[in-house]
Protein backbone atom coordinates (compact mmCIF):
# COMPACT_ATOMS: atom_id res chain seq x y z
CA UNK A 1 0.00 0.00 0.00
CA UNK A 2 2.80 2.43 0.93
CA UNK A 3 4.63 1.63 -2.33
CA UNK A 4 1.47 2.39 -4.35
CA UNK A 5 0.98 5.75 -2.60
CA UNK A 6 4.64 6.68 -3.15
CA UNK A 7 4.40 5.62 -6.79
CA UNK A 8 1.22 7.68 -7.40
CA UNK A 9 2.69 10.66 -5.56
CA UNK A 10 5.88 10.49 -7.63
CA UNK A 11 3.95 10.22 -10.90
CA UNK A 12 1.66 13.11 -9.89
CA UNK A 13 4.67 15.27 -9.03
CA UNK A 14 6.37 14.48 -12.36
CA UNK A 15 3.19 15.27 -14.31
CA UNK A 16 2.73 18.54 -12.41
CA UNK A 17 6.32 19.60 -13.11
CA UNK A 18 6.20 18.59 -16.78
CA UNK A 19 2.90 20.44 -17.35
CA UNK A 20 4.23 23.61 -15.73
CA UNK A 21 5.49 24.86 -19.12
CA UNK A 22 1.98 24.74 -20.58
CA UNK A 23 0.75 27.29 -18.04
CA UNK A 24 3.51 29.80 -18.73
CA UNK A 25 2.39 32.94 -20.49
CA UNK A 26 4.14 33.76 -23.71
CA UNK A 27 5.90 37.12 -23.71
CA UNK A 28 3.85 40.08 -24.91
CA UNK A 29 4.72 41.26 -28.40
CA UNK A 30 4.54 44.94 -29.26
CA UNK A 31 4.91 46.73 -32.60
CA UNK A 32 7.91 49.00 -33.16
CA UNK A 33 7.36 52.65 -32.18
CA UNK A 34 6.21 54.66 -35.19
CA UNK A 35 4.43 51.70 -36.81
CA UNK A 36 0.99 52.46 -38.22
CA UNK A 37 -1.43 50.01 -36.62
CA UNK A 38 -4.73 50.94 -38.29
CA UNK A 39 -6.21 53.59 -40.57
CA UNK A 40 -9.68 54.49 -41.78
CA UNK A 41 -11.22 57.31 -43.80
CA UNK A 42 -14.56 58.59 -45.04
CA UNK A 43 -15.52 61.39 -47.44
CA UNK A 44 -16.81 64.70 -46.10
CA UNK A 45 -20.14 64.82 -47.92
CA UNK A 46 -21.48 68.14 -46.62
CA UNK A 47 -18.79 70.09 -48.54
CA UNK A 48 -18.94 68.75 -52.12
CA UNK A 49 -16.89 71.64 -53.49
CA UNK A 50 -13.62 70.68 -51.78
CA UNK A 51 -13.83 66.85 -51.78
CA UNK A 52 -12.38 66.63 -48.26
CA UNK A 53 -11.77 63.38 -46.39
CA UNK A 54 -11.98 62.65 -42.69
CA UNK A 55 -9.33 60.11 -41.74
CA UNK A 56 -7.62 58.75 -38.66
CA UNK A 57 -4.47 56.78 -38.11
CA UNK A 58 -3.36 54.81 -35.02
CA UNK A 59 0.42 54.78 -34.54
CA UNK A 60 2.51 52.91 -31.96
CA UNK A 61 3.96 55.45 -29.51
CA UNK A 62 7.49 55.39 -28.09
CA UNK A 63 5.87 54.10 -24.86
CA UNK A 64 4.14 51.21 -26.66
CA UNK A 65 5.07 48.71 -23.92
CA UNK A 66 2.68 50.61 -21.65
CA UNK A 67 -0.05 50.37 -24.32
CA UNK A 68 0.23 54.00 -25.49
CA UNK A 69 -0.83 54.87 -29.05
CA UNK A 70 -0.81 58.11 -31.02
CA UNK A 71 -3.89 59.16 -32.98
CA UNK A 72 -3.60 61.40 -36.04
CA UNK A 73 -6.88 62.82 -37.35
CA UNK A 74 -7.36 64.82 -40.55
CA UNK A 75 -10.55 66.63 -41.52
CA UNK A 76 -9.73 68.17 -44.88
CA UNK A 77 -6.80 70.55 -44.27
CA UNK A 78 -7.27 70.47 -40.48
CA UNK A 79 -4.97 68.18 -38.50
CA UNK A 80 -5.27 67.02 -34.88
CA UNK A 81 -3.26 64.58 -32.82
CA UNK A 82 -3.81 62.86 -29.52
CA UNK A 83 -2.94 59.77 -27.49
CA UNK A 84 -4.75 56.98 -25.74
CA UNK A 85 -3.61 54.10 -23.54
CA UNK A 86 -4.98 50.58 -23.76
CA UNK A 87 -6.45 49.15 -20.54
CA UNK A 88 -4.02 47.61 -18.05
CA UNK A 89 -3.58 43.92 -18.62
CA UNK A 90 -4.15 44.06 -22.38
CA UNK A 91 -1.45 46.53 -23.38
CA UNK A 92 -0.34 44.16 -26.16
CA UNK A 93 -3.77 43.89 -27.82
CA UNK A 94 -3.80 45.84 -31.08
CA UNK A 95 -6.55 48.45 -31.34
CA UNK A 96 -8.94 48.43 -34.30
CA UNK A 97 -11.21 51.08 -35.81
CA UNK A 98 -14.84 51.08 -36.87
CA UNK A 99 -17.13 53.82 -38.13
CA UNK A 100 -19.27 55.45 -35.44
CA UNK A 101 -23.01 56.04 -35.63
CA UNK A 102 -22.65 59.85 -35.70
CA UNK A 103 -21.35 61.65 -38.80
CA UNK A 104 -17.57 61.97 -39.01
CA UNK A 105 -16.98 59.71 -36.03
CA UNK A 106 -14.67 56.74 -35.62
CA UNK A 107 -14.59 54.37 -32.66
CA UNK A 108 -11.30 52.80 -31.62
CA UNK A 109 -11.69 49.54 -29.76
CA UNK A 110 -10.35 46.02 -29.49
CA UNK A 111 -11.32 42.37 -29.67
CA UNK A 112 -10.06 39.84 -27.16
CA UNK A 113 -8.67 36.47 -28.21
CA UNK A 114 -11.43 33.95 -28.79
CA UNK A 115 -14.14 36.64 -28.80
CA UNK A 116 -15.69 38.44 -31.77
CA UNK A 117 -17.16 41.30 -29.73
CA UNK A 118 -15.89 44.76 -30.67
CA UNK A 119 -15.23 46.58 -27.39
CA UNK A 120 -15.74 50.35 -27.81
CA UNK A 121 -13.00 52.31 -26.05
CA UNK A 122 -12.02 55.66 -27.59
CA UNK A 123 -13.94 58.02 -29.89
CA UNK A 124 -12.58 60.44 -32.49
CA UNK A 125 -15.07 62.86 -34.04
CA UNK A 126 -14.66 65.97 -36.15
CA UNK A 127 -16.47 68.77 -37.91
CA UNK A 128 -15.48 71.94 -39.76
CA UNK A 129 -14.29 73.70 -36.61
CA UNK A 130 -12.92 71.09 -34.19
CA UNK A 131 -11.80 67.53 -33.58
CA UNK A 132 -12.69 65.75 -30.35
CA UNK A 133 -10.94 62.69 -28.90
CA UNK A 134 -12.31 61.07 -25.75
CA UNK A 135 -12.51 57.78 -23.86
CA UNK A 136 -16.03 56.37 -24.00
CA UNK A 137 -15.69 53.24 -21.83
CA UNK A 138 -13.32 51.78 -19.27
CA UNK A 139 -12.32 48.17 -18.73
CA UNK A 140 -10.73 46.11 -15.95
CA UNK A 141 -8.68 43.01 -16.73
Amino acid sequence: MKKTIILYTSISALLFISCGGANEQKPKQFPKPGTTIATMQMPVTDDPLNHFMFSIKIIADSDITSGVYDVDADYGPNFAEGKFTMPKGIEDIKPIIRKGSDPYTFIIGFKLAGDTTFNDYFEVSSNKSSTKMTYIKSYTF
